[in-house]
């Protein structure tokens, strides 16, 4: 894809964000519709209702078979969820550019390594008490790998912050129960802990190189990046990569810094080249300098944090406008009425099925207790509950859309498959208490 390409084609998103909040709040308007029910849940609902309702209960839907208002129903409501998460994405977006420009990516990645329990359960930790839903960890977790927080506790983080923060336990112990409270913090705590350490594991030996989609240059030391430019200058006239010997065997941990950084690779041959990204078709020694912000004042670093901020939203609007369109076709095709209507009673005694609902109902953090209060009105059983409460947040497909932003096929599927093992475990041993 060239340059003049990828920009038409994020001009065109972000026209897309634009139209469709513009579209949301012109309907709610005009239709005399509740505004938090938009703003707060994301919702198009009729005004005055309160209490859990107003977190789950939408207007009618058209019937099926009238297809122009069904499409048009999507939209509307792909829209109305776009107005609540654009908060999320923008403070995602924000927190990520200043991971980069104000962390020192050296200092994390030698205090970090590839990670390991400390650092995972530091991460995990942090997830669990910061209130950030699926959509607006996308960009942050951007950030951390770009400061240098390893992929192992970057993705423990991304598990529990959705999955689990201070507001849902209180909401979860409150309307629940104490005991499924405390199952929903030692599962969340168990997922993200396993699936960063098996990626920790799994990078270490080489396995999730380059499965990073976005690409942000990493804020490395001036003499690390004095080291990059000669690098890039050699590669300017080597494309094809240059040997240990040409870059100087005393320059090896350099060497593998910059392939951590994502700047350079090792070939088969033992050489070293340029990375391929897809975002860079003509590749120079320019790529390979990553920009210096230790020298920067205060003010420039505070630019180059909202440059940062702003280049990444361009980057994954399209991200977003398909995970919010996905969303909207699953609150029209699959209303949430018709899931607690449809699967429950005894067949939600079924943790399998009720991870499976999880994954096809979008479910919003904080949403995701008053649908299970439901579903648990229905016949829903307890470790199909707790299943459901941690696959809700984090494993929906409009969630795991706006994952594929930032991970390659391999990755994307490691995470999913390990977390939707994770909260089917969870279930059946809560089952057994």
């Amino acid at each position: 894809m060239t340059a003049v390409t990828n920009k038409k084609k994020q001009i065109f998103f972000l026209v897309a964000v634009i139209v469709l909040y513009a579209l949301a709040v012109s309907y709610v308007a005009v239709n005399d519709l509740s505004w938090s029910g938009m703003f707060k849940a994301g919702l198009l609902q009729s005004k005055g209702i309160e209490g859990l309702e107003a977190r789950v209960k939408e207007i009618d839907n058209p019937p099926l078979w009238n297809i122009p208002f069904v499409i048009w129903y999507i939209i509307l409501k792909g829209a109305a969820l776009l107005v609540e998460l654009l908060p999320y994405w923008l403070i995602g977006m924000l927190i990520s550019g200043v991971l980069v420009v104000f962390v020192s990516w050296e200092a994390v990645r030698k205090k970090m390594g590839y990670g390991g329990f400390k650092a995972n359960l530091m991460a995990t930790g942090a997830g669990s008490v910061i209130p950030i839903c699926s959509c607006g960890i996308v960009p942050v977790l951007v950030g951390m790998l770009e400061a240098g927080v390893p992929l192992g506790p970057s993705l423990a983080f991304l598990i529990a912050a959705p999955m689990l923060n201070i507001p849902t336990v209180f909401l979860t112990a409150g309307l629940l129960g104490k005991k499924l409270a405390l199952a929903r913090i030692i599962g969340v705590f168990a997922i993200a802990m396993s699936v960063g350490t098996v990626v920790s594991w799994w990078q270490k030996r080489g396995g999730l190189k380059h499965l990073i989609k976005i690409y942000v240059k990493p804020n490395l030391s001036p003499e690390v990046q004095k080291f990059s430019y000669q690098i890039g200058v050699k590669l300017a006239t080597k494309p094809e990569g240059i040997t240990l010997e040409e870059a100087g065997t005393e320059n090896l941990d350099k060497l593998k810094e910059l392939e951590e950084a994502g700047l350079i690779e090792q070939t088969k041959e033992g050489k070293w080249k340029l990375v391929n990204r897809d975002m860079s078709a003509h590749q120079n020694a320019c790529f390979v300098l990553p920009q210096a912000s230790e020298n920067l004042t205060f003010g420039k670093k505070v630019i180059k944090t909202f440059k940062i901020s702003w280049n990444l939203f361009l980057q994954l609007n399209y991200y977003l406008v398909l995970a919010v369109l996905i969303a909207g076709a699953i609150r029209v095709l699959i209303p949430t009425s018709l899931i607690v209507n449809f699967i429950g009673g005894k067949a939600l005694n079924s943790v399998l099925i009720a991870s499976l609902v999880a994954v096809l109902a979008y479910v919003c953090t904080y949403v995701e207790v008053p649908t299970a209060m439901a579903l648990i009105a229905k016949g829903m059983g307890p470790g199909a509950t707790l299943a459901y409460l941690l696959g809700g947040p984090g494993l929906s497909l409009p969630s795991i859309m706006m994952l594929s932003a930032a991970f390659r096929r391999k990755l994307l599927a490691l995470y999913v498959g390990l977390s939707f093992i994770g909260c089917v475990v969870a279930g059946y041993v809560f089952n057994l208490f």
